[in-house]
Parts: structure tokens; C-alpha cells; sequence
């Protein structure tokens, strides 16, 4: 097919948006749609390629999959390798389990599937996942070994029988997507059939433009850069994706493949070299950004400044410049300088899939490879390894019940001489602070109930705006835990959550799976109507407790660190580090006062308002954790966090005098 610049030239607003967005800058909210214009270039690209091989008759399985070989893999692999050092010397054991998994299936190119059983692409610790990005040459991988077969099947090219095929496919994988994102959300982003209609509309417009001069029109073409554009920018992670606003960067990109004709301004911009230079390296560098961030990540102990993401970037362009100039073009071309007979690419890509393959799940088998870490080299360092990685005596207590869906409210701490009968609910935050009330309730001589469903807020009347199964249960499991404490002669319930997570989401930035919503399925609302919806749940949740006669006291929940404990600890142990060296690199890594009290700044506002009009009391627990101008987890040899914002056993139990306070005050 005839080579297009102006290809090259969107290959380059497509990657550059993908890597600011992963350096973390905020203007780019929405440069993971980059993501989504590659699919539809390469459905374009490749169907083109492909029928035009079947109707010249010079079509061959084997050549397909060997161009697919030279293009992909040389590349990938030398990337996979300078992986492998960084991870064995910085990631702790069980990150380096994910990472050795991500490794097999990144080889196989099913990672996808990885990520999709492993956590979503918007959370926290995406950002410390050096392959997350190959999700999506996975996805890719997968349309092409379905994609031969659907030419099989539809045998001569007949324009309009394929453009009715492409097109009902495409509808079916996105009615899939759109099922999937109000259901499964976090795994709807990387299941290949929520995807295949990016890569058919490239298909599509390769279909419409076969054997056709190419269109033209000024305005269509400006549209379509300014729609993939307008994505890039307002787009975040808030919406759901892949859906019905995908649509905006894949018609977008659909625009510019069918309508920039060489001479339109659109193409010449697209054309210009530093755009076109970008988008030949676009793959090396989409390859290379990823891991350098994330190691970046790893190796620092505080959040890395927006400059030196910035300076990464550039070396990952640089990288990627070395990486298409010395590993992709000697592969590739009509006479390929290194492995150039179909058997030796062939063979060396399948020796290549194994031995990383190999690799991968043996370091998954060996558990990340503890043995990398020296327990002798540091008792400082060897005893905070125990405090965050065993989860303490609230792990024991009320286990969780063989039904995910009801479970009753537990009795956590029970005297024989129980005068008091006092109920905690709340998401996980509710658990982990059990140790806090262990003395409570023996001086008190309160049965202490537990009723608690991770990832869910204690509220009536709200829904989580995920939706699917998990808000179902949510809803669920607090309306049962609620009437529960209406019929066991509770007197006081205290209402523990991470308050902030269901407003405001994290540090970086709003969790669309966590918005809370006042009917199930509730769609398309603003983020004015997601916080009222707390609010409102707040006020009937008040409601229902107070017509009951029952006590109310609402925890604060503790400053939320920017860090995992158990991880720096770990990487500290990996590094060799003295004991005065990881205290340092420790306190470092504190949370800022005021980061923690940005983040909780609204949640706390509502809570004041609603809580004061109640006449609630709320126990503010941050005193606990102030270190001057931080909030630390980390106090002489104690580490008082499990993780990045659940308290250890430890921190629950300096709580504990707070909470003793708080329950032997007398109801107002």
C-alpha cells in the first residue's frame, strides 16, 4: 500500500499523549486515549496489507505472522531484558511476583489478561507496573490471530459484503464494551472484545478506501484531529473506557485516515518531520516509557518531580530513537539484515516466547525470589518487614464467610460480663481498626460488633456508580448490616470509612469505580451530583440510626500516605541500606500535611456540615500520625501503616486511647 505521512505524523499524537499522561502530567487527563487511536491505525493498516495480499493472490499465513514477528518482537524483547536487572535489584518479592507473571504473559502476549485479573490501569500502583503498557500489544495480538480467519471466511473481496461483516461485528464489540464498563468495570479496560471494534473501525475505513483515491475534505480531517485532541485534554478517568465516549478518538482518528488527503492543512501538519520522526520511533518509544517511569517510581522515595519525569521522557525518546535505528530497521525492510530467512525469524521468536516465558512463571513459582533479600543485614529493617507484610490479629478476627454477599455482624471482642453492645461498620479501614477497640471493650465491657464489606461505605441509600455485582453486594451487605443493629440491642454504631476515596478519590485524582450514586445504574451525572449523593446518603443514614434511638460517632479516617510501607521497606533491604540510610529514605517519604489535608479537605467539609447538623460527634484521628510538617507511618521501629492508607496493628492500637475517650463520653 502507498505509504502515508500524515500516518506517521498521528502515530506521533497518539504516543506522546500516552507518555505524558503516564509521567503523570494533569493537562494530559486524557492521553491513555493515545492508546485507542494505535488500534485504529493498525486496523487500518493491516486489513489494507492483508486484502491486498489476498486479491494479488501473494497472501501466506506464515509471511503474515512473520512480518508481525520482525515488527513486534526484536523490540519487545530487548525492552523485556532491560526489565529483568531493574526489577531483580529494586522490586520486593511479591511485586516482583506480578511482575514475573506480567513478564510470561507479556511474552505470550496475553498480559491483558494479567491486568485484567490484577488490578485496574487507573489505580494507584499502576504507576509502579513496569509492563502494564503491553496490555494493549496483547489486545492487538489477539485480533490477528482471529483477523485471517475472518478473511477466510468471507473469502473474495466484495466491498459492501465487508462492510456489513466489519460493521456487526463492530456494533457487537462495542454493545460488549458498553455492557462491560456498567458491570465489570476494571476488566472491561482490557478484555479484547470490549477492544475489537477500535481495531474493525480501522478495518472499516481500509475497507472503504481499497482500490479508491484517497478522500478529501478540510473540514472532516480538522474535526477529526481536533475530536482526538479534545480527548486527550478533557477526557479522564472518571469516564467509563472503553464505551460510548471512545467513540470521540476512534471517529477522530477514522476522520483523518479517510479525509486528509496529502494536501489538506490537517496532512501537512500531521506531515511536518519532527511529528513524522515522532511516529516512526512511536513504538520503541511506547515500549521504553512505561518501565523507566516506573522504575523511576520505584527507585525514589518520594513522589518524582514533574521535571525529572520530563527529562525520563526524553531519554525514553531517545531510547526509542536507538531502539528503531539498531533493533527494528535491521529486522525489517524486503531484505532484512539480521535473521532474514522466514525459518530463523520464526525460530528465534519462538525460542525468545519461551525463554521469557520461563522466566516469568519461575520467578512467579519462587514467589518473586526472596531469597534476593538479606533478613541478617538489618534487625531495624528485618522487623519492619514482619509489621507490614503479616497482617496482625484483625485478620483472625470475624473471617470472612463463604458468601460474599450476607454475612452478619461479627462479634470481634466479646466479655463474658457484656453490658454494652457497641457496632463498628464500614469498608476495610472498619477491620484494620479492630485493635483499637480491643481495650475499649474490656474496660467498657462492650461486645464489640463488626460489620464490614471492603471498598464499600457505610451508607443507606446510595449505590457504588460502578455498578454490576459489586454494587449490588455493597448495597446489600449495608442494609443487612444496618437492620442488624437495629434488632441486637446496639446502643452506639460507629461509622468507619476512606471517606475521601467515595468524594474525591486518591492522589491522583477522582476513582470512578468508588463515586457514589443514588440509584443503581445512575449514568452520565456531574461530579456536583456524585457528591451530593454522599452527602444525602450521610444525612439518611443519620436518619435511620437516630429514629432508632442508636447512638451514633463517626471515625475520621487516617492520613492517607502517598507510598506502601511494606514495599520501600523491602526495597530498602534490596538496596543494602544502613539503618540511619532507610530512616532517612523513610521520612522522606512521609506524606505532606498539607497533600493529606487537600485530599481530604472535601469529604471533611460535608461531614462537618452534615455531622454538626445532627448533633454527631467525629473522632478526628490525625494527631496520632503528625510528624512536624508530615504525616508519618513510620514512628522509632514501628511501622504504624500495613499499606498506603490501612493502619498496622501497631497504629490501630496508639488509637486505642482516643477510641476509649470517644466511647465513654456520655450521649448528648
Amino acid at each position: 500500500m502507498k505509504y502515508r505521512r500524515e500516518i506517521d505524523g498521528l502515530r506521533a499524537v497518539a504516543v506522546l499523549p500516552v507518555i505524558l499522561f503516564h509521567a503523570g502530567m494533569t493537562f494530559w487527563s486524557g492521553g491513555f486515549v493515545g492508546v485507542d487511536v494505535f488500534f485504529v491505525i493498525s486496523g487500518y493498516l493491516i486489513t489494507s496489507i492483508l486484502i491486498d495480499d489476498r486479491e494479488r493472490g501473494t497472501y501466506s499465513v506464515l509471511k503474515f505472522y512473520e512480518r508481525r514477528a520482525r515488527r513486534i518482537l526484536p523490540a519487545l524483547f530487548i525492552v523485556l531484558i532491560a526489565c529483568i536487572p531493574f526489577a531483580w535489584m529494586w522490586v520486593p518479592p511479591y511485586p516482583f511476583e506480578d511482575f514475573a507473571r506480567s513478564l510470561a504473559f507479556a511474552a505470550l502476549f496475553i498480559s491483558n489478561v494479567h491486568f485484567l485479573e490484577h488490578g485496574g490501569y487507573f489505580d494507584l500502583n499502576a504507576d509502579l507496573r513496569p509492563l502494564l503498557h503491553t496490555w494493549s500489544l496483547a489486545v492487538e495480538e489477539q485480533y490477528y490471530l482471529l483477523f485471517p480467519l475472518v478473511l477466510f471466511c468471507l473469502r473474495k473481496f466484495r466491498r459492501a459484503k465487508f462492510l456489513i461483516v466489519f460493521t456487526l461485528l463492530a456494533l457487537a464489540s462495542l454493545a460488549v464494551a458498553e455492557w462491560g464498563w456498567r458491570n465489570y468495570p476494571s476488566q472491561n479496560f482490557y478484555f479484547t472484545p470490549s477492544r475489537l471494534w477500535e481495531l474493525l473501525a480501522g478495518s472499516l475505513c481500509a475497507v472503504i478506501l481499497y482500490q479508491r483515491a484517497q478522500l478529501k475534505s478540510e473540514l472532516l480531517a480538522g474535526v477529526g484531529l481536533a475530536m482526538i485532541l479534545f480527548a486527550t485534554v478533557f477526557f479522564n478517568a472518571a469516564l467509563p473506557f472503553p464505551s460510548l465516549y471512545t467513540l470521540v478518538p476512534v471517529v477522530g482518528t477514522c476522520l483523518i485516515i479517510l479525509f486528509a488527503e496529502r494536501e489538506t492543512v490537517t496532512a501537512r501538519i500531521l506531515s511536518i518531520k519532527p511529528f513524522v520522526g515522532v511516529g516512526l520511533i512511536s513504538y520503541s518509544a511506547y515500549l521504553w516509557h512505561q518501565p523507566i517511569f516506573a522504575f523511576a517510581r520505584i527507585r525514589h522515595a518520594e513522589e518524582v518531580p514533574d521535571w525529572a519525569m520530563m527529562l525520563l521522557a526524553g531519554l525514553a525518546l531517545v531510547l526509542a530513537w536507538a531502539s528503531w535505528r539498531f533493533i527494528e530497521q535491521p529486522f525489517r525492510g524486503k531484505a532484512p539484515l539480521v535473521l532474514p530467512t522466514r525459518r530463523g525469524i520464526l525460530g528465534a521468536s519462538f525460542a525468545g516466547i519461551v525463554v521469557f516465558a520461563a522466566f516469568g512463571f519461575w520467578g512467579l513459582a519462587k514467589e518473586g525470589f526472596p531469597s534476593r533479600i538479606d533478613f541478617d543485614g538489618s534487625p531495624y529493617l528485618a522487623r519492619l518487614y514482619e509489621q507490614t507484610t503479616e497482617h496482625g490479629a484483625a485478620e483472625g478476627l470475624c473471617p470472612e464467610a463463604s458468601s460474599p454477599v450476607l454475612r452478619d455482624l461479627c462479634p470481634a471482642y466479646a466479655p463474658e460480663t457484656s453490658e454494652r453492645r457497641i457496632a463498628l461498620m464500614g469498608d476495610s479501614h472498619s477491620r484494620v481498626m479492630l485493635p483499637a477497640f480491643e481495650p475499649a471493650s474490656e474496660e467498657l465491657d462492650a461486645t464489640i460488633l463488626l460489620g464490614d464489606k471492603p471498598g464499600c461505605p457505610p451508607l443507606l441509600g446510595v449505590h457504588l456508580a460502578s455498578g454490576g455485582g459489586d454494587a449490588r453486594i455493597c448495597r446489600q451487605a449495608v442494609e443487612r448490616f444496618a437492620q442488624q443493629v437495629r434488632e441486637t440491642d446496639v446502643d452506639t454504631v460507629v461509622l468507619i470509612a476512606r471517606w475521601s476515596l467515595y468524594v474525591s478519590g486518591d492522589y491522583d485524582g477522582i476513582d470512578p469505580r468508588s463515586q457514589l450514586v443514588p440509584e443503581a445504574g445512575a449514568r452520565f451525572m456531574s461530579d456536583a451530583d456524585h457528591v451530593a449523593a454522599f452527602e444525602n446518603g450521610l444525612r439518611e443514614t443519620f436518619d435511620y440510626f437516630r429514629e432508632a434511638g442508636i447512638r451514633v460517632i463517626v471515625f475520621s479516617q487516617v492520613p492517607q500516605q502517598r507510598i506502601i510501607p511494606g514495599i520501600l521497606v523491602q526495597n530498602a533491604m534490596l538496596l543494602g541500606l544502613d539503618e540511619a540510610a532507610a530512616r532517612r529514605r523513610f521520612e522522606e517519604s512521609f506524606v505532606t500535611r498539607e497533600a493529606s489535608d487537600r485530599l481530604q479537605a472535601r469529604a471533611r467539609g460535608i461531614m462537618a456540615e452534615v455531622t454538626s447538623e445532627y448533633d454527631i460527634p467525629v473522632l478526628t484521628l490525625d494527631d496520632v500520625f503528625v510528624d512536624g510538617d508530615r504525616f508519618a507511618w513510620l514512628d522509632g521501629a514501628d511501622s504504624l501503616y500495613m499499606d498506603d492508607d490501612h493502619v498496622s496493628e501497631i497504629g490501630a492500637a496508639r488509637l486505642a486511647p482516643l477510641v476509649l475517650e470517644a466511647l465513654s463520653r456520655p450521649a448528648q
